[in-house]
């Protein structure tokens, strides 16, 4: 017989932490896209306002399972996992750490994914229950 050590439930459930690489992973495609396109400035600044979309249509379509995690929780892990994933990546590209202008940066976009994924939390699941109401 298993018996977990830290109890039953994992941290982080499989979904959450599949949408929020998804979400990542269509960011960093779309910022490569753009990179290649524009100007780095250019390709920043449209990051910055397009990459909160992309990270809000996956967090939909978490939040319109059953079971998903509370809104803060899951922007903590989407936010988390952006963050994580694009230090590595900036880690492993040396020469391709200034993808990201300084007038943008990580940061503004990470708060903005943050806070995209938590109003999508927040929305969704109150739109479903009046949905089935």
């Amino acid at each position: 017989m298993h018996v977990p050590a830290f109890g039953s439930r994992p941290i982080v459930s499989r979904p959450l932490l599949g949408h929020a690489l998804t979400a990542w992973a269509a960011s960093a495609v779309l910022l490569l896209g753009l990179d290649s396109l524009y100007r780095p400035w250019v390709a920043s600044a449209l990051f910055t306002l397009v990459a909160p979309g992309i990270s809000a249509l996956v967090a939909a379509r978490y939040f319109l399972r059953h079971g998903a995690e509370e809104a803060l929780s899951a922007a903590i892990w989407f936010t988390g996992v952006a963050l994580a994933l694009d230090l590595l990546l900036a880690t492993l590209v040396r020469g391709r750490v200034e993808l990201m202008d300084p007038a943008f940066g990580f940061g503004l976009p990470l708060i903005l994914v943050f806070g995209a994924t938590g109003l999508v939390g927040e929305i969704v699941p109150g739109v479903v229950q009046r949905r089935a109401v």
